[in-house]
């Protein structure tokens, strides 16, 4: 019963969240500066025009009722139509090869990211105060503080531009479509090593820290001192007594890293000129092209707010103190 007044709650505000979100990103673009008229027609159009672009996107209407019909869009999948990078074209029809571009660079990295900062967080926890603690964490800090544009750069500069090992830019190889399956593979693969090395090392620097200072703490709990004291093996303490509790916090930044995966990162896609969400957001951003910026914060948006909602679920079975 606890479960289930659990799982009802967290899904009643799962659902105001996602209204608050529609209603906020609705508004948001309204009260901005300039519309879609100012960029789908050229500098000294009449007056007429402007205001039958107006009419076309509905920005005539009443906001209630401007809103109702952003509201029907949002749960029909149809997100307008783009004013500036797409001109006139469906945003939806726009969309999908972009975010499975992200998915593939952020997903991979995200997920490589997670599996080797938590792995190198609790060797070096479980080793602390020792060489292999201070050469660990060093490393992590140092990625950790560095920006992340300047070691895309760095990489792309020595990897791509002195050595020439990998490709200059792009998602794919030239003459992608006629290329068969295992040839469009190894192209997406090839032009996917550095983007993805990149993102990986910066993101998993964050992990390694979190979870070696979480494990840290936990280990010194007086139940992990009682599992010693009963004989337990090293291996068993930490698989059945520390990692669940020191995985909580690792669980709070997965939850937020994997809800960005769509939202991409700007900047490594910006380096390494990888046609993505990323590289489309900033594109969005320097055509004023509001439509598809609103388009774009919304998926982003209802992807965190998911992924938190099953974080949430997974804090349940690791830790049964939650669902009270």
């Amino acid at each position: 019963m606890e479960m289930r007044s659990y799982m009802a709650r967290k899904t009643l505000y799962l659902v105001i969240t996602l209204f608050a979100i529609i209603a906020f990103n609705f508004f948001l673009f309204r009260v901005m500066p300039g519309g879609p008229e100012d960029v789908l027609v050229p500098k000294g159009s009449s007056e007429f025009i402007k205001d039958a672009i107006r009419d076309k996107f509905h920005l005539n209407d009443p906001y209630p009722e401007q809103f109702a019909i952003y509201v029907k869009q949002v749960f029909t999948l149809d997100f307008g139509i783009s004013a500036a990078r797409w001109k006139g074209a469906n945003i939806t029809d726009g969309l999908p090869l972009p975010i499975f571009n992200t998915v593939l660079l952020v997903g991979t990295g995200t997920a490589l990211a997670i599996w080797l900062g938590v792995s190198l967080g609790k060797f070096a926890a479980w080793r602390r105060g020792k060489p292999a603690d201070t050469v660990g964490m060093a490393f992590a800090l140092t990625f950790y503080s560095m920006p992340t544009f300047l070691f895309a750069l760095v990489m792309l500069m020595v990897f791509a531009g002195e050595l020439k090992w990998f490709p200059l830019n792009g998602a794919v190889g030239r003459g992608y479509s006629d290329m068969s399956i295992l040839e469009k593979l190894a192209s997406r693969i090839y032009h996917m090593i550095l983007p993805v090395t990149a993102f990986t090392i910066e993101v998993m620097a964050e992990y390694a820290l979190i979870m070696r200072n979480s494990l840290t703490d936990v280990l010194t709990e007086d139940y992990i001192v009682t599992a010693r004291a009963k004989g337990l093996s090293n291996k068993a303490i930490l698989r059945d007594h520390a990692m669940k509790n020191a995985m909580l916090p690792v669980v709070t930044v997965a939850a937020i890293s994997i809800g960005w995966v769509l939202g991409g990162d700007i900047m490594v896609e910006l380096v390494f000129s990888y046609e993505g969400l990323g590289m489309l957001t900033w594109d969005a951003v320097n055509l004023r092209d509001f439509p598809l910026l609103q388009a774009i914060f919304l998926i982003m948006a209802i992807v965190v707010l998911v992924a938190n909602f099953l974080a949430d679920i997974i804090y349940m079975y690791l830790d049964p103190r939650v669902n009270v």
